[in-house]
């Protein structure tokens, strides 16, 4: 459990299937959708998606805040971190000490939102459904995020490689 620009978040890495798994039964989730991985690179980029379509590097690079960008033909991950489709859902960090978790960890980080028992992101990860907490192996202690204090949803893209783009949270 760390903080992160989205809130709370559960994490692990996104090649260990067995914390994926843990991670998939403690938020009760299908194999249909998978994973926000967290990348802090172009190059770590590269290294997890098949063939990114033109037009993500056009919005990362003019994003000013937060996005998750689901690609198409995710890679060098477990399969479990993965949508059923094979797509891959990610989000470029841009926060300093996101940056150094992800490089720490020097490798693709899975997140998942910290929720309460009625589905609401939480303020603290005391304030997290108690059976959720009795799972996680670790609470990271980082600088509380400036990002954070606001927790607005973060907006979510879904791109093919065939050029359409599907907005799916604005």
């Amino acid at each position: 459990v760390a903080p992160t620009s989205a809130g709370w978040s559960l994490l692990c890495h996104a090649r260990n299937t067995d914390a994926l798994k843990t991670l998939r039964k403690l938020k009760n989730r299908g194999a249909e959708s998978g994973f926000t991985i967290l990348v802090e690179s172009d190059a770590r980029l590269d290294r997890l998606v098949a063939d990114i379509p033109s037009i993500a590097w056009d919005i990362l690079d003019t994003s000013e805040g937060d996005l998750i960008l689901i690609l198409p033909g995710g890679r060098n991950v477990d399969k479990e971190a993965l949508a059923a489709d094979g797509s891959i859902a990610i989000r470029m960090v841009k926060d300093p000490a996101e940056r150094k978790l992800v490089q720490m960890v020097n490798g693709p980080v899975a997140c998942t939102a910290l929720l309460n028992t009625s589905g609401v992101p939480v303020d603290q990860p005391e304030d997290a459904e108690n059976s959720l907490l009795e799972e996680v192996d670790y609470l990271l202690n980082l600088p509380t995020l400036s990002k954070f204090k606001d927790k607005k949803q973060i907006p979510i893209v879904k791109l093919s490689l065939d050029g359409e783009v599907k907005i799916i949270r604005p």
